[in-house]
């Protein structure tokens, strides 16, 4: 075999190894969960950049939810400011015997995000090393329009004039957004902050199996309960692997996919 051949070879391996990287791979590096991204893979894109005028650009993409000292009990190594637990409305239905006072645990930690009370760049722990520009504007996930507004549904909500707002602008059109503005009405979102019910009191669950993790069960799938055995957002969304071109077959952000409704299956015996 000559020089050159094996030349070709070794090129196509790595090309080989770097395409199954970007196919399994599922990182949170420049996905929706990476706020330090956003300009440089946004521009005339679907998601339009949101750099500088926005939100502070920390330069680093963990440091929106995580610090490695002084961080917040909630969730691991948590860096966001909190909403107050009280005052959500919670899912409530005849067909559903858990009683959620309000949410908790790492549920509570997704909400300082997506329930729209407290700004995306609002982090307790600024990174050290690194020049911070205070954008002056600090958006909310909230659907709230309007001029003068500090609300990321002034753009991302393809509704024109929905909340007072001008419908979604930016540079190649803003993705809208609005199923993610969860706000602090819960009632028409999958209950959480719950028990996992047990098989004698509902057999109408699976049961997970008997493999400990973060104080909860697992499904042999990657579906698990959290602390106290509760089921939390992120039971069924992995906020580290989002899949977003959806390469791995499953929807963005889920732990499996719900093709056929498999996700729903793991819980619910229908």
């Amino acid at each position: 075999m000559d020089r050159e051949t094996i030349q070709l070879l070794l090129i196509s391996l790595l090309i080989i190894l770097f395409s199954s990287i970007e196919a399994n791979g599922g990182t949170i590096i420049k996905s929706r969960h990476d706020l330090s991204a956003f300009n440089f893979r946004g521009y005339k894109t679907e998601t339009g950049p949101m750099q500088g005028g926005s939100f502070n650009d920390y330069g680093e993409a963990c440091i929106y939810c995580h610090t490695p000292h002084n961080a917040s009990s909630t969730a691991p190594l948590w860096n966001r400011n909190l909403p107050d637990p009280s005052g959500y409305q919670m899912y409530t239905s005849p067909n559903f015997d858990s009683k959620v006072a309000a949410p908790d645990g790492i549920s509570l930690a997704c909400l300082s995000c997506h329930d729209g009370s407290v700004a995306v760049d609002s982090v307790v722990n600024k990174p050290k090393y690194h020049t911070i520009l205070d954008a002056q504007v600090h958006y909310k996930m909230s659907p709230e329009g309007g001029v003068g507004t500090d609300s990321c549904g002034k753009c991302h909500n393809r509704l024109e004039g929905a909340y007072g707002g001008i419908g979604a602008v930016g540079i190649g059109g803003a993705h809208d957004a609005t199923v993610r503005y969860l706000t602090r009405d819960l009632r028409d979102d999958h209950p959480f902050s719950m028990a996992y019910p047990k098989m004698s009191v509902d057999p109408g669950f699976n049961q997970p199996a008997l493999i400990k993790k973060d104080g909860g069960r697992m499904f042999t799938n990657g579906i698990q309960t959290f602390e106290g055995d509760k089921v939390q957002c992120a039971s069924c969304h992995d906020p580290h692997n989002p899949d977003e071109k959806n390469l791995e077959g499953r929807d963005p952000f889920l732990r499996t996919s719900n093709k056929n409704s498999a996700l729903c299956l793991t819980c619910h015996i229908k």
